[in-house]
């Protein structure tokens, strides 16, 4: 079966159509209003950060940005969108702390969500397993980056566009995956399977993602490096 990690653009499903609200930093709370499917989208980029859905979490979203600075939150219709607006002081800041700013991003547990990074991601821990995903997307590449995912009901496609790189993907033990990868691939464990060198494109599974059994269909373009497949 050909596989071509080229994704169509994601649907946003409107739970509401209110106009776009804008956020100051100093709100990094929305109230849950009983949301059933949201698309989380970060712009210009994420590093040393966890996403994680929260079984007690009654906001829709609460970010906690421990020193950094604070994310300018857009909400419209079916997007929470989380802008970081760095200014020169902010600048001075992560001079001398290296850039740790250990954000912390809560979703609540009865959404649906899609994942949306624009810009890269660098050293995230993603933990949706108490959730559930509609689809991952990252633009601008990966790098350090695990993922905790839950029981896919349906078949959810992951794509990383920039090259993958110490990636790790946890998922049910009876989870089915497939995994398309261009631009070459070194080194991928695929639970019981270790695969070394392969170039130009590639296409493997786990046997059990015949027809439209749920699964988990995770697409890379721009190569792929020291990647992890395994059942929690």
């Amino acid at each position: 079966m050909m596989f071509d990690p080229i994704p169509a653009p994601f649907p946003l499903d409107p739970y509401r159509t209110q106009p776009p609200r804008m956020f100051d930093a100093e709100q990094t709370r929305l109230p849950y209003d009983g949301q059933t499917r949201m698309c989380l989208t970060v712009c210009a980029g994420l590093a040393h950060a966890r996403i994680v859905v929260d079984p007690g979490a009654r906001d829709l979203v609460a970010i906690e940005s421990g020193h950094g600075p604070r994310p300018w939150i857009r909400l419209a219709a079916g997007e929470v969108e989380l802008t970081w607006r760095v200014s020169f002081g902010d600048w001075l800041r992560d001079l001398f702390t290296a850039g740790h700013h250990d954000v912390m991003i809560i979703l609540h547990p009865a959404v649906e969500w899609t994942v949306a990074i624009r810009g890269g991601l660098s050293q995230l821990e993603c933990d949706l397993s108490a959730g559930a995903v509609g689809r991952i997307d990252i633009e601008g590449g990966c790098s350090e980056v695990l993922f905790d995912l839950p029981r896919p009901t349906s078949i959810v496609p992951i794509w990383i566009a920039g090259g993958a790189s110490h990636v790790s993907l946890r998922r049910p033990a009876d989870a089915g995956v497939t995994v398309g990868v261009k631009g070459g691939l070194s080194m991928l464990w695929l639970d019981d399977r270790e695969l070394d060198a392969i170039g130009g494109a590639a296409h493997f599974d786990t046997g059990d993602v015949a027809g439209d059994t749920p699964r988990y269909e995770l697409a890379i373009r721009g190569g792929a490096s020291d990647l992890s497949i395994e059942r929690r």
